[in-house]
C-alpha cells in the first residue's frame, strides 16, 4: 500500500469503492472509505464519498461532519459543496444549502449538476427569476437532463410563462417517459390553463406511471369535478384517501393537501346525497384543521340536510357569521354563535 503521504488512492481502489456503493453495500462501502482515508487522509474523492455512504445509510449528522473534513482538507473540491448542499437541502436548510451549490458553483461554472441544484434550491426560497437563471444554464451545459427541464418548468409556472412551461415539462418527458411527478405538474400546468381535458390526461399518465401517487388523483378529481364528472371526481377523491399516504409527523404542505382532499371528497359527497358520509368526512378535515372556519359551514350544510336543522344553522353562523344590525355601528357580520 502507498504511504499516508500519497494524496490519492489508485484506480481499482477507487472502482472497488464505487462497485460496493452501486451493488447496495453501504456498510462495505463505508467500511472501505475508512480504511482507504487511513492510508490517504487528504483525499477529497474518498472522503467525500464517505459523505455520500453515509447519506446512504440514513445517517445525516455523520455525513455533514465527513463533508466539513473534507472542506477542511480540501476547499477547492467542488463536488462535496454540491453534496453537502444536497444534505442541507434534505434538512430545510435552504440559506445555508444555496450558499453551497453557490461555491460549487463558483469552483466550477460549468457544474450542471450544482447549477440545477441552486436553481431547485432556490425554488423552495420561492425565488424563481434568480432559480431561472442557474437552470437555463444548467439546461445548455447537459440537454439531457430531464430534472433540469422538469425545474426549469416549474420556475416558468411560477412566474406566469406558462406556454414555455409547457414546453420544458414536454422536454422532461420526453427525455424520461416515466417521469410521473413531471406529468402531474404538466396536469396542475395545462388545469391553470383551462385545458381541462389535456389536463386529465396528464394527471392519468403519471397514475398510471404510478398507481400509488395519491396526489396526482386527488388533482385529477378536481379536474373531473370541473369537467362535470363526478363520479369519477368521487373515485378519484376516495382513491387518493384509501391510498392514505402521510405519516404520522406531516410536513405543513401534506397538511394541507389532506385538509383540502377531505373537503373535495365531502363536497362530492354532499352532491350525490350521502350526508352522513359527507359528515363524518368534514370531521376529518375539522380534526386536521381545528381552527378552520369554513369547516364548521360545511358540516352545517350537512348536519341540516340530516335534518338537524337548529345545529345546522348554528354551525353555519359559526362558519359564515351573521348579520348584527346596530343603529349606531350599522350592519355587520359577526362570527361566533349568536346569544
Amino acid at each position: 500500500m502507498p504511504n499516508s503521504e500519497t494524496r490519492a488512492p489508485s484506480k481499482s481502489e477507487v472502482e472497488s469503492l464505487f462497485s460496493l456503493y452501486n451493488a447496495g453495500d453501504f456498510f462495505g462501502a463505508g467500511s472501505f472509505c475508512r480504511n482507504l482515508l487511513k492510508t490517504y487522509p487528504n483525499s477529497a474523492l474518498v472522503s467525500n464519498m464517505l459523505g455520500v455512504v453515509y447519506m446512504a445509510q440514513g445517517k445525516p449528522t455523520a455525513a455533514l461532519i465527513a463533508y466539513e473534513n473534507t472542506i477542511k482538507k480540501n476547499p477547492g473540491y467542488p463536488d462535496v459543496y454540491n453534496n453537502l448542499g444536497i444534505l442541507l437541502n434534505s434538512l430545510g436548510r435552504f440559506g445555508e444549502a444555496t450558499d453551497k451549490f453557490r461555491k460549487a458553483v463558483q469552483l466550477d461554472p460549468d457544474y450542471s449538476d450544482a447549477l440545477n441544484n441552486l436553481g431547485a434550491t432556490l425554488q423552495n426560497l420561492n425565488q424563481h427569476e434568480q432559480a431561472l437563471t442557474h437552470l437555463s444554464r444548467a439546461i445548455t451545459l447537459n440537454p439531457n437532463s430531464p430534472l433540469a427541464f422538469f425545474n426549469y418548468a416549474n420556475s416558468l409556472k411560477a412566474t406566469g410563462k406558462k406556454n414555455a412551461a409547457l414546453e420544458n415539462y414536454d422536454r422532461a418527458v420526453n427525455l424520461l417517459p416515466s417521469f410521473s411527478l413531471a406529468y402531474n405538474n404538466r396536469g396542475n400546468l395545462l388545469e391553470s390553463m383551462a385545458r381541462y381535458e389535456e389536463s386529465r390526461r396528464s394527471y392519468t399518465r403519471a397514475i398510471e406511471l404510478d398507481p400509488g401517487y395519491a396526489r396526482a388523483y386527488s388533482n385529477r378529481g378536481v379536474v373531473e369535478k370541473k369537467l362535470g364528472n363526478y363520479p369519477g371526481a368521487r373515485r378519484d377523491f376516495g382513491n387518493a384517501v384509501d391510498l392514505d399516504p402521510w405519516r404520522s409527523e406531516e410536513p405543513k404542505e401534506d397538511s394541507n393537501f389532506k385538509f383540502r382532499l377531505y373537503i373535495n371528497l365531502g363536497d362530492i359527497q354532499m352532491y350525490f346525497k350521502e350526508f352522513d358520509k359527507a359528515l363524518a368526512t368534514y370531521n376529518r378535515a375539522a380534526e386536521i384543521d381545528p381552527d378552520n372556519l369554513d369547516v364548521a359551514g360545511f358540516k352545517g350544510n350537512a348536519m341540516a340536510a340530516l335534518g338537524n336543522l337548529r345545529e345546522g344553522l348554528q354551525l353555519r353562523q359559526e362558519s359564515f357569521g351573521f348579520v348584527s344590525f346596530d343603529i349606531s355601528k350599522g350592519v355587520s357580520i359577526i362570527h361566533g354563535r349568536a346569544k
